[in-house]
């Protein structure tokens, strides 16, 4: 992208102003420059590397080959890998393989049972490019404040333009928040309400030397009786180098960190539990980390007369549920795509603001649900047998995409209605799973859940 010239405060006049140079609004301003629009984009970060999101769940490279790069195209690029397959392990040697059933690559299915594993950084180079060669300008500012009209009206009120920590002010017709989940901008300037699910949680993640090739994200759980889970992740990038990851509640590590570990010390203390990230870790000279927190939440009203939020500045989804990624670029693309439905009418109207809203809202409760009650939470997970939930829960998170996906819901409002409500019946039916749990004794994992052998699971997986 274009970099504006730096110098004495000045003022700006655009079509579009995209914040937020990530996946999501890299990917609106794609979409926005495409369509004609002069967009300038507003990333305070002159670089950003060390990226999680490296795992994709089956809906995602549709969304990809809608921005102009196809799966073939990322791994012959080596931009991606291919990932036809999820392992789940526990530290007792147990591991299921989850994966797509052979039959919806067939007939009238036709589903591509593949997907991909990214280089984060490559992936976002290569989008920046691309936007770059569009047109669109990147000012590495801060934004400070928003011009807002009918303040107090949240039906009306309409974003004039912003100004810049650096005292630079932009104005244009339609605005387009992807500040990410820490800064959510306009939510936090709108003072929106959101919900969340579980504790704040700490992500920390180095990219290690991995000679043996696997093309499937392996998952290292730690579902301790009744306690909240911690779990590590393994993903191949690229040939011979894997992102390796832990996730824990904040609470856990900062009780680590107060025995006098640093980041490091965690990561590799945790992958110890394990035989094969032990000898990854081990084989590593040096293991340098990157650390992040977040928190799982979706925020609601998320679509104005002329803005729209987007990624995760409209809605984090937990890591494990590989949604993360896909939900960026379908958010980029259904905003967007109302944003050049009404261009010319310079307002998205309320019914259709209304259904942008419910239908992230909807889908980002759903995936944040289901993976808090079947997973994170040990009321099911101790009942049902950790293996055993990750049955049940493959099976609607992985389907629910791939409808999503076919049924494009953001072209008719009958879709819209049809798609969310079906999420709202399984979100509804976990949790009545999860209160009928807490009725039922505990119990510890069956025979089934220690076996010591990987066996596959021919499911739908996520």
């Amino acid at each position: 992208m274009e970099e504006s010239r730096q110098g004495k405060p000045q003022v700006i006049e655009t079509d579009a102003v995209v914040i937020g140079g990530g996946l999501s609004g890299t990917a609106a301003a794609i979409h926005l420059a495409r369509a004609g629009f002069r967009v300038v984009c507003i990333e305070q970060r002159k670089e950003i590397s060390r990226i999680v999101g490296e795992s994709l769940d089956w809906s995602a490279p549709e969304l990809f080959a809608n921005l102009g790069f196809p799966m073939k195209e990322l791994v012959d690029t080596e931009v991606a890998t291919w990932k036809r397959h999820i392992t789940v392990a526990q530290n007792d040697g147990s591991s299921k393989e989850f994966l797509p059933g052979a039959w919806l690559a067939e007939r009238p299915w036709n589903v591509e049972v593949r997907t991909l594993h990214l280089d984060r950084d490559r992936t976002d180079a290569c989008l920046r490019k691309t936007a770059r060669k569009l047109g669109v300008t990147t000012l590495h500012e801060r934004v400070a404040d928003f011009a807002v009209l009918d303040e107090h009206d949240s039906r009306a009120r309409r974003i004039l333009g912003l100004r810049t920590a650096q005292g630079t002010f932009v104005r244009a017709s339609w605005f387009v928040d992807a500040s990410g989940s820490d800064a959510s901008l306009l939510a936090k300037r709108f003072e929106l309400k959101s919900v969340a699910f579980g504790p704040r949680k700490v992500a920390i993640w180095a990219h290690l030397p991995t000679p043996e090739w696997v093309e499937g994200t392996t998952l290292y759980m730690v579902p301790s009786q009744g306690e909240y889970m911690e779990w590590v992740w393994e993903i191949p990038v690229r040939p011979g180098l894997s992102s390796v990851g832990y996730i824990a509640p904040g609470s856990s590590v900062k009780f680590q960190r107060a025995a006098g570990m640093g980041t490091q010390d965690i990561l590799v203390r945790q992958c110890g539990h394990f035989a094969r990230l032990k000898e990854i870790v081990e084989r590593g000279s040096e293991v340098e980390t990157a650390t992040t927190t977040f928190l799982c939440r979706t925020y609601e009203g998320v679509c104005g007369t002329n803005w729209l939020i987007v990624g995760e500045a409209a809605s984090q989804s937990d890591p494990i549920t590989g949604n993360g990624v896909t939900a960026a670029l379908r958010h980029a693309e259904e905003a967007t795509a109302l944003i050049r439905r009404y261009r010319h009418r310079g307002t998205i109207p309320s019914f259709a603001r209304s259904l942008y809203n419910y239908r992230v809202s909807t889908v980002g409760l759903y995936f944040n649900s289901l993976i808090e009650k079947f997973f994170y939470q040990p009321t099911l997970r101790d009942r049902l047998g950790f293996f055993g939930t990750a049955r049940i829960y493959t099976v609607p998170a992985w389907l629910m995409n791939l409808v999503y996906t076919r049924m494009r819901p953001r072209e008719s409002v009958i879709r819209t209605v049809a798609i969310t409500s079906i999420l709202n019946v399984i979100r509804f039916s976990t949790w009545l799973a999860f209160q009928f749990g807490l009725l039922l004794p505990s119990r510890c994992q069956s025979p089934r859940d220690r076996k010591s052998s990987p066996s596959k699971e021919p499911v739908y997986a996520m």
